[in-house]
């Protein structure tokens, strides 16, 4: 009997306690139905309880997708200056959050972090923001 292997593409998923936020876009419609109830249309990411984490867990594994845990997002953040053009790094997020002069990206994954980091942004812990006072607010903003 043949063996095929399937590479699964890793979604990386943000753990804030009781949720898991994370963004990705799905070309089969049949998984995106199944995980529907999840999305914020305003905010373009999923936001998983930790009740319904297992299930989506198989959901996409159903599809070749690897849910991937991270419960440090201050290593996912940069922080862009307003001088920066920010509109590759904004679609590449999970969230944003502004202070000062500044705007705070939670990136989506390694790849989009290093990719904002070429594109002028600064990983947080290399900046003048407070990495320890950084609190993400997962209720809709």
């Amino acid at each position: 009997m043949p063996i095929f292997n399937v590479d699964t593409e890793e979604i990386t998923a943000f753990d804030f306690g009781n949720t898991y936020l994370f963004t990705a876009y799905f070309d089969e419609e049949q998984l995106f139905n199944q995980l529907k109830k999840y999305y914020n249309r305003d905010k373009y990411r999923f936001k998983v309880p930790e009740e319904d984490l297992k299930d989506v867990q198989q959901t996409l594994d159903n599809y070749f997708y690897k849910l991937v845990l991270e419960d440090s997002p201050e290593e996912y953040c940069v922080v862009a200056d307003k001088e920066t053009d920010s509109n590759a790094i904004l679609s590449n997020s999970v969230m944003r959050k502004q202070r000062q002069n500044h705007d705070i990206y939670l990136m989506k994954d390694k790849l989009s972090l290093e990719q904002a980091v070429e594109q002028g942004a600064i990983r947080v812990e290399k900046s003048e923001v407070n990495a320890g006072n950084l609190e993400w607010k997962t209720n809709g903003s």
